[in-house]
């Protein structure tokens, strides 16, 4: 019997993992899926850009102005109630934003209850009410230089950005807003990552695994 069945009297392996944007917290919470996947454990990641709020009511070159790095950006209310349910053992439909069009899509994406839920985005660890659902928390950070360029890489190929739009919003609302709420959410973390190259952490991402193993023997 393998990690996945053996403890179903279990409630889920909760993990909150939070960074500023480009810091690699969307890959490393990949790889530690994966490997958990292979130790036996099925996961799904619970990601908080799927909660940006609707702005159908605003005009388009409204939402291109919008900060999307300050917290009251996220739907926290939404992403709670869900990740309630998951924890619960509940099935829920992910709203799917559409970064293009800078709002929500209509239709939604179903994420079915797993042994291991890791709860990634910018403000994962920003609220006490998160921070009490999880098991762990890890703050993954990175050089400036590095994690700008992700993100213009990322905003380019595929948000639909141009290189002027993309650094415009780096210098007006990614640092700022970075600074004032997400670096300081730093100090809830049991673990920080200081990602430095491309290489993805290994002994971090062993670290978690072994843990996540553990939890369920």
């Amino acid at each position: 019997m393998d990690a996945m069945t053996a403890r179903q009297d279990l409630k889920p392996f909760i993990v909150g993992i939070a960074g500023g944007s480009g810091s690699g917290k969307t890959t490393f919470s990949r790889k530690v899926v994966e490997e958990c996947r292979k130790a036996g454990i099925a996961g799904t990641i619970f990601s908080l850009d799927n909660y940006y709020r609707p702005l159908e009511r605003l005009s388009l070159a409204e939402r291109k102005a919008y900060n999307f790095d300050h917290p009251d950006a996220i739907d926290f209310g939404l992403a709670y109630r869900h990740l309630r349910r998951l924890a619960a053992g509940e099935r829920v439909e992910l709203p799917v934003y559409d970064f293009k069009a800078y709002t929500r899509k209509k239709k939604t994406l179903p994420c079915v209850p797993a042994p291991l839920i890791v709860v990634e985005g910018l403000y994962a660890l920003y609220l006490e009410r998160f921070l009490k659902l999880y098991h762990y928390r890890i703050f993954v950070a990175t050089g400036i230089a590095t994690a700008a360029l992700r993100r213009i890489s990322r905003d380019i190929s595929e948000r639909g950005r141009d290189v002027e739009g993309a650094k415009h919003q780096i210098l007006t609302t990614v640092l700022p807003m970075y600074e004032s709420y997400v670096k300081p959410t730093q100090r809830n973390a049991h673990f920080s990552i200081n990602w430095v190259g491309e290489e993805i952490p290994e002994k971090a991402t062993e670290g978690l695994v072994r843990m996540v193993r553990d939890f369920f023997r």
